[in-house]
């Protein structure tokens, strides 16, 4: 042990470490950034506290949340509830892991409470105007950064899997099918992408670029001589100025394309696990989270509803007068059949009489709706025979 380091700051660096064992490094970049906040608060404020059986709610966690919610971000604004909120956790749970230790804390110095409430701020696609001007930004230069963010618009990659992408990572799968190999990310979770011509030309573009001087990591699409972190600073510093360039006054940050990814995939007629897949989530309540529905959007879906529900089929085409009925009494004729009699029975339930006031019709649909399901059991047995 240094002679400047305290048995309490050894015990909570060494919890740290042992995260390292399952964490991801960017995650662990966040636990190391509390713990210098927190040792640096208790050196300045609380010099004694030595061990962390000295720790106590009150005033040490106590003034820990108040250091927070006084603390400014280099722009000179406070730090957002979510930001606080992580910091809280994170010390929290290398609290939680003293408890085992020599000379442990006692429980409960951070509590549920303490997390301050989430600042809603998602989604936050770009609007379909910034958008547009983007893209067209994007299409004109023929740098590597901006190709680069076009490619993550246009698969709504996280920023830190587009720099991750490797060389060949673009795969053929047979016919004008293609799909981009995103690696692993935030979830652990590598995924395919399906992917257009217009993603084929850009990522053929930054293969290019990648082979001009200084030259590249074989191992990475984009060329990183100054490191990973760099190059992410430097993506997001081309986003600022393109946002810049094409005149709006919004502050855009990477994270956005893929917001404006998944709401145009929606749009689109995209369904929920089609795009928590192409997102690489694991939970369905996340990717809502992404998706913008604006007015526009629940207009159009409910006009298209009103003029063609999905759950009715077309009328069969009628006969002739003088053909007989039974010249088509098939197999097929009558599972079409079945099918016109459900489709009038609902239309005539929703139109003339709602299933709350002759819950009778709703229980003869339901009948016909087993006797068609029966029906084609029967048919595919007897096809079968033959």
């Amino acid at each position: 042990m240094k002679p400047t380091e305290s048995p309490l700051q050894q015990a909570l660096e060494a919890r740290v470490r042992w995260l390292e064992t399952t964490l991801q490094p960017s995650t662990m970049h966040h636990y190391r950034h509390t713990l210098r906040l927190f040792l640096g608060y208790l050196q300045e404020h609380f010099p004694e506290i030595r061990k962390p059986s000295q720790l106590r709610r009150d005033p040490h966690l106590l003034g820990w949340l108040e250091y927070l919610w006084k603390r400014r971000t280099p722009a000179g604004n406070p730090l957002d509830n979510s930001t606080r909120g992580q910091h809280v956790l994170r010390l929290r749970t290398l609290l939680d892991l003293l408890a085992d230790g020599p000379h442990p804390p006692p429980p409960g110095l951070l509590r549920g409470p303490d997390v301050p409430p989430r600042q809603h701020r998602l989604p936050r696609p770009l609007t379909p105007e910034d958008d547009a001007r983007l893209q067209q930004h994007w299409a004109a230069a023929t740098d590597l950064l901006n190709s680069a963010l076009w490619l993550q618009r246009l698969t709504g990659m996280r920023i830190g899997e587009c720099v991750d992408l490797a060389p060949d990572g673009l795969r053929h799968l047979g016919d004008n099918h293609w799909s981009l190999h995103v690696p692993h990310g935030k979830p652990r979770s590598e995924r395919w992408v399906p992917v257009d011509d217009q993603v084929r030309v850009v990522f053929e573009r930054l293969a290019f670029l990648r082979t001009l001087p200084p030259g590249a990591d074989p191992q990475f699409l984009l060329p990183r001589s100054q490191g990973r972190n760099a190059l992410l600073l430097s993506l997001r510093q081309a986003l600022r100025h393109a946002a810049g360039q094409i005149g709006t006054p919004a502050h855009i940050v990477p994270h956005q394309l893929r917001h404006t990814y998944a709401t145009s995939m929606v749009r689109a007629g995209v369904s929920l696990p089609a795009l928590m897949k192409l997102l690489g989530h694991h939970n369905a309540n996340m990717t809502l989270l992404y998706v913008e529905v604006t007015q526009q959007d629940l207009q159009r879906e409910y006009q298209a509803a009103r003029l063609q529900p999905r759950h009715l089929v077309p009328l069969p085409p009628t006969q002739s007068p003088d053909s007989s009925p039974m010249a088509s009494a098939d197999a097929p004729a009558v599972e079409t059949a079945l099918v016109c009699a459900l489709r009038l029975m609902d239309r005539y339930r929703q139109l003339s009489a709602p299933a709350g006031d002759h819950p009778q019709l709703l229980l003869l649909s339901r009948r016909l709706t087993r006797i068609r399901s029966l029906f084609e059991k029967l048919s595919r047995g007897a096809a079968g025979e033959k």
